[in-house]
């Protein structure tokens, strides 16, 4: 089967199982280093790299999780690097790196720029509380709960 042909994001083009056509996305990656050219560094893509696959060599697809977040290791093939101090917290760009999964890398990623890690000590962020219908507090409330 294959995929359907859809508008580059850039210049409305079809393009078929991208977001953007060739140029588009070359001209797109171009403007993200100009952005971020701390990310565009050939040696600390190697360093990454290499480290995801000592640990694949040694542990297998394997997460270790976010014990900040609750989230246990698992089994998981998209594996990434990632900082153990955030950049963003004051670590540096050349420090440690551990190995997750790229679920988990963004979920604790996403947990910094909440600024909850900061405000928790770096310890586990408080489990957000939502509205249920039965917590409405009128009974005859049928739409859900209002929040107030």
């Amino acid at each position: 089967m294959r995929t359907l042909l859809r508008p580059c994001l850039g210049c409305g083009t079809s393009v078929r199982g991208k977001p953007r056509c060739a140029d588009c996305e070359r001209a797109h990656a171009r403007a993200k280093r100009a952005r971020r050219p701390d990310l565009d560094d050939a040696a600390e893509r190697k360093r990454r790299a290499r480290l995801v696959a000592d640990h694949r060599a040694t542990i297998g697809d394997w997460c270790p999780g976010v014990p900040e977040l609750r989230r246990g290791a698992h089994p998981s093939a998209d594996l990434t690097a990632d900082h153990l101090v955030e950049v963003a917290l004051g670590g540096r760009p050349d420090g440690q790196l551990v190995v997750r999964c790229r679920s988990c890398n963004s979920a604790r990623s996403a947990w910094v720029a909440t600024g909850l890690c900061v405000a928790a000590g770096l310890t586990t962020p408080a489990q957000p509380k939502f509205p249920t219908l039965l917590e409405s507090t009128d009974p005859g409330d049928r739409e859900g709960p209002v929040v107030t």
